[in-house]
């Protein structure tokens, strides 16, 4: 398998994700809507997941936003430098905001660690009416933290393979201004 099938592979594992994810939102906020309203008994734990959904999904969608140039940054600048200049100020730059993600993967983790021993408090009224007081372990809270690192790390190893394109095509003749990364819809 090539690279490019590989990342094409793992794009669309992705957006399959999300995919499932809202429709489980959308169910979950549904459910709620209708046990509220309905029956005149709201479902306890139904925000809560959702806002967990919520924050799981912009970190994961994030990879999409920056391949489609969505997220703040300054390309004028690089636009109106010559070609070679351009390129060293983008590959800085992007080494810069990759630096910056991996730091936040391991402090992420470390803070995961640290505070997420407690079970998911939406998970234990759930697994406790299905499952009883002590039948099945609830997953910790270190899975709500951890959407910080992952999302980081997932977005700096984009801002990674942007940054090893960007440095074979500065040996090129193609300007920054042309220049596809091969994600997407390839505009960076």
């Amino acid at each position: 398998m090539t690279s490019g099938n590989l990342q094409t592979l793992w794009r669309q594992l992705l957006k399959n994700l999300l995919v499932v994810m809202v429709g489980l939102l959308l169910a979950i906020m549904m459910a709620q809507v209708v046990m509220r309203y309905g029956f005149n008994n709201s479902l306890i734990w139904a925000e809560e997941i959702c806002r967990y959904l919520l924050i799981w999904m912009s970190m994961l969608a994030l990879l999409f936003a920056y391949e489609r140039g969505e997220i703040a940054s300054v390309r004028i600048a690089l636009h109106a430098l010559p070609r070679r200049a351009a390129y060293l100020f983008a590959i800085i730059g992007n080494l810069l905001a990759a630096s910056l993600c991996f730091l936040l993967v391991y402090y992420g983790f470390k803070y995961a660690m640290i505070a997420g021993s407690q079970p998911i408090p939406a998970l234990r009224f759930i697994f406790s009416d299905l499952f009883g007081e002590a039948a099945v372990p609830v997953p910790e809270m270190f899975w709500v933290y951890a959407v910080l690192p992952v999302g980081m790390g997932l977005l700096g190893v984009r801002i990674a393979l942007e940054t090893m394109s960007y440095i074979r095509a500065a040996r090129g003749t193609i300007s920054l201004a042309d220049h596809h990364s091969g994600y997407g819809d390839g505009r960076t």
